[in-house]
Protein backbone atom coordinates (compact mmCIF):
# COMPACT_ATOMS: atom_id res chain seq x y z
CA UNK A 1 0.00 0.00 0.00
CA UNK A 2 2.77 2.40 0.84
CA UNK A 3 4.46 1.94 -2.35
CA UNK A 4 1.24 2.59 -4.17
CA UNK A 5 0.67 5.90 -2.20
CA UNK A 6 4.76 6.62 -3.70
CA UNK A 7 3.77 5.95 -6.99
CA UNK A 8 0.36 8.08 -7.31
CA UNK A 9 2.12 10.82 -5.34
CA UNK A 10 5.10 10.99 -8.44
CA UNK A 11 2.01 10.42 -10.65
CA UNK A 12 0.21 13.70 -9.35
CA UNK A 13 3.32 15.76 -9.57
CA UNK A 14 4.00 14.84 -12.91
CA UNK A 15 0.21 15.74 -13.79
CA UNK A 16 0.78 18.85 -12.38
CA UNK A 17 3.83 19.72 -13.44
CA UNK A 18 2.92 19.37 -17.01
CA UNK A 19 -0.78 21.26 -16.44
CA UNK A 20 1.58 24.20 -15.13
CA UNK A 21 3.63 23.90 -18.88
CA UNK A 22 0.21 23.78 -20.26
CA UNK A 23 -0.72 26.57 -19.42
CA UNK A 24 3.00 28.79 -19.28
CA UNK A 25 2.79 27.92 -23.28
CA UNK A 26 -0.87 29.02 -23.94
CA UNK A 27 -0.30 32.13 -22.17
CA UNK A 28 2.77 32.68 -24.06
CA UNK A 29 1.63 31.54 -27.57
CA UNK A 30 -1.94 34.28 -26.83
CA UNK A 31 0.95 37.04 -25.75
CA UNK A 32 3.30 36.37 -28.56
CA UNK A 33 0.09 36.37 -31.19
CA UNK A 34 -0.92 39.72 -29.64
CA UNK A 35 2.37 40.84 -30.08
CA UNK A 36 3.20 40.23 -33.62
CA UNK A 37 -0.23 41.69 -34.58
CA UNK A 38 0.05 45.25 -32.68
CA UNK A 39 3.94 45.24 -34.48
CA UNK A 40 2.82 44.20 -38.08
CA UNK A 41 -0.33 47.22 -37.10
CA UNK A 42 2.32 49.64 -36.50
CA UNK A 43 4.45 48.58 -39.12
CA UNK A 44 1.77 48.72 -41.90
CA UNK A 45 1.42 53.03 -40.53
CA UNK A 46 5.18 53.35 -40.58
CA UNK A 47 5.08 51.93 -44.66
CA UNK A 48 1.21 54.27 -45.41
CA UNK A 49 3.06 57.43 -43.79
CA UNK A 50 5.85 56.98 -45.86
CA UNK A 51 4.05 56.34 -49.19
CA UNK A 52 2.06 59.52 -48.31
CA UNK A 53 4.87 61.66 -47.49
CA UNK A 54 6.40 60.81 -50.82
CA UNK A 55 3.25 61.23 -52.54
CA UNK A 56 2.57 64.43 -51.14
CA UNK A 57 6.28 65.15 -52.48
CA UNK A 58 5.59 64.51 -55.31
CA UNK A 59 1.89 66.47 -55.57
CA UNK A 60 4.28 69.80 -54.92
CA UNK A 61 6.60 69.72 -57.41
CA UNK A 62 6.20 72.19 -60.49
CA UNK A 63 7.41 69.63 -62.59
CA UNK A 64 3.76 68.22 -64.42
CA UNK A 65 5.55 64.97 -65.75
CA UNK A 66 8.24 63.86 -63.18
CA UNK A 67 8.97 60.37 -61.47
CA UNK A 68 10.13 58.96 -58.07
CA UNK A 69 11.28 55.95 -57.24
CA UNK A 70 11.74 54.54 -53.21
CA UNK A 71 12.44 51.77 -51.61
CA UNK A 72 10.27 49.79 -49.35
CA UNK A 73 10.81 46.74 -47.04
CA UNK A 74 9.88 43.88 -48.54
CA UNK A 75 8.44 42.24 -45.66
CA UNK A 76 6.52 43.58 -42.75
CA UNK A 77 7.08 40.99 -39.53
CA UNK A 78 7.46 38.62 -42.17
CA UNK A 79 4.27 39.03 -44.53
CA UNK A 80 4.15 40.48 -48.03
CA UNK A 81 1.80 43.36 -48.50
CA UNK A 82 -0.40 45.40 -51.16
CA UNK A 83 -0.40 49.33 -51.92
CA UNK A 84 -2.94 50.70 -53.34
CA UNK A 85 -4.00 53.99 -54.26
CA UNK A 86 -6.94 55.48 -56.36
CA UNK A 87 -9.00 58.86 -55.94
CA UNK A 88 -10.23 58.49 -52.41
CA UNK A 89 -7.20 56.49 -50.47
CA UNK A 90 -4.14 55.06 -50.28
CA UNK A 91 -4.54 51.52 -48.61
CA UNK A 92 -1.56 49.47 -47.07
CA UNK A 93 -2.88 45.56 -46.55
CA UNK A 94 -1.11 42.80 -45.34
CA UNK A 95 -1.50 39.66 -47.83
CA UNK A 96 -1.58 37.22 -45.15
CA UNK A 97 -3.75 38.78 -42.23
CA UNK A 98 -5.76 41.35 -44.06
CA UNK A 99 -4.62 44.01 -41.63
CA UNK A 100 -5.01 47.45 -43.25
CA UNK A 101 -4.02 50.85 -42.59
CA UNK A 102 -5.71 53.84 -44.84
CA UNK A 103 -5.01 57.94 -45.61
CA UNK A 104 -7.36 59.82 -47.59
CA UNK A 105 -5.77 61.15 -50.45
CA UNK A 106 -9.19 63.20 -51.35
CA UNK A 107 -7.89 66.44 -49.94
CA UNK A 108 -4.77 67.07 -51.98
CA UNK A 109 -5.11 69.30 -54.31
CA UNK A 110 -3.03 71.05 -56.72
CA UNK A 111 -1.96 74.53 -56.79
CA UNK A 112 -4.72 76.04 -58.89
CA UNK A 113 -7.39 74.08 -56.19
CA UNK A 114 -7.98 71.54 -58.82
CA UNK A 115 -7.65 67.45 -57.68
CA UNK A 116 -5.20 64.85 -58.74
CA UNK A 117 -6.69 61.48 -60.36
CA UNK A 118 -4.68 58.74 -58.11
CA UNK A 119 -4.56 55.08 -59.52
CA UNK A 120 -2.25 52.59 -58.73
CA UNK A 121 -1.42 49.14 -57.19
CA UNK A 122 1.61 47.31 -56.24
CA UNK A 123 2.93 44.48 -54.03
CA UNK A 124 6.03 44.79 -51.58
CA UNK A 125 7.57 41.61 -53.42
CA UNK A 126 9.36 44.15 -55.51
CA UNK A 127 10.94 46.35 -52.57
CA UNK A 128 10.30 49.54 -54.36
CA UNK A 129 7.52 51.67 -55.45
CA UNK A 130 7.90 54.13 -58.52
CA UNK A 131 5.51 56.77 -58.71
CA UNK A 132 4.80 58.71 -62.28
CA UNK A 133 3.65 62.08 -62.29
CA UNK A 134 1.94 62.92 -65.52
CA UNK A 135 0.30 66.01 -65.52
CA UNK A 136 -2.86 66.15 -62.86
CA UNK A 137 -2.35 62.04 -62.51
CA UNK A 138 -0.21 60.10 -60.48
CA UNK A 139 0.36 56.61 -60.48
CA UNK A 140 2.02 53.75 -58.82
CA UNK A 141 3.80 50.87 -60.05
Amino acid sequence: MKAQSAVFEQVLLFGIAVAIFVAAFGIFQIYEANYESASLMDHTKAVRDMVYNHLVELTVTDKLNASLTIRIPKQMSGEYYRILLNNTELRVTSVKTGIAAVSSVSSITTADGGLYTFSGETISSKGEIIFYKRGYNIIID
